[in-house]
């Protein structure tokens, strides 16, 4: 099979995945090659798209052996996908975006996750542009658990509520900034009694626990339960673990809440974990 031939089965089937961005565009170039070297018939188009975040492909022979190799391919480039930004190509992991999974890296991933930002005129801006003005709102609503805020106001869209939500750096800080005014009375309550309520956490340092939640590192408290026993022994140990994952930040989720300034800081809080600590257990992660 000529070069010629191949390099025009692969330009031909680019067209033929719908993908987000141009990111995945070398993957599916050496799909498609392997797909021609492996015994595919380039007279056949083959199709794809992004699903869940990674590269699909829906392909298939009634040669059980081509098949196989069909399979193994897709496989491979499935995984590559997962690892690959979608919007340009270099390292990246997979995250959600308003409930949609994505492949991005941490840099296209914080463009598309801006963090909100409040001034001293209340302006509540993202990627430093004015969404909106809090003194022009009328009325706020909320989702359950206080996760998620829809303004309405003076100067905002009548059909289009403006939406924030928990997973946004400062939402909280949002929360406590919104005059209490603006919610139901029932709510009024819930939101008082929210941060009044509010826990100091022994693993991040931030007085942000929750209904048994950590919301600033999403790690549970220690507790005397079973599990937690048979699992780490003791308090200490829990803690230090839970620690060691928050400091390694494995999925980005610190680099991205770097900038949040919903909680106070717990005074005196105490770090467990030694530089040995974090060697061994690095030594296990990777």
């Amino acid at each position: 099979m000529g070069q010629e031939e191949i390099d025009s089965f692969i330009e031909r089937n680019l067209k033929n995945f719908s993908v987000n961005s141009t990111g995945w565009r070398d993957l599916i170039r050496q799909m498609l090659f392997e797909f021609a070297i492996g015994g595919w018939n380039i007279e056949n188009d083959v199709f794809g798209k992004e699903k869940f975040g990674e590269l699909r492909c829906n392909i298939y022979s009634e040669n059980e052996e081509l098949n196989a190799t069909l399979k193994n391919i897709t496989d491979k480039y499935s995984k590559l996908s997962a690892k690959t930004c979608e919007i340009c190509g270099s390292e990246g992991k997979m995250r959600t975006i308003d409930s949609w999974q994505t492949t991005l890296c941490l840099s296209h991933f914080l463009e598309q996750q801006p963090v909100i930002e409040i001034d001293a005129e209340l302006n509540i801006k993202l990627k430093g542009k004015k969404i909106l003005n809090l003194k022009d709102v009328t009325n706020v609503e909320v989702e359950y658990d206080l996760q998620g805020l829809w303004f309405t106001g003076n100067g905002l869209d009548e059909e289009e509520q403006t939406y924030f939500s928990w997973q946004q750096p400062n939402y909280y800080l949002l929360l406590k900034t919104v005059p209490l005014h603006l919610f139901s009375e029932e709510i009024q309550y819930d939101v008082s009694e929210f941060f009044n309520n509010l826990q100091d956490c022994e693993i991040c340092g931030y007085k942000a626990i929750h209904q048994r939640e950590c919301l600033r590192c999403h790690h549970e408290p220690w507790s005397d339960s079973e599990s937690f026993i048979e699992d780490y022994g003791e308090k200490s140990s829990y803690i230090k673990d839970c620690q060691i994952e928050f400091f390694i930040d494995e999925d980005d989720y610190e680099k991205y809440f770097k900038y949040d300034r919903s909680f106070e800081k717990v005074p005196d809080h105490q770090i467990l974990f030694s530089h040995n600590d974090l060697n061994e257990y690095e030594k296990l992660l990777f």
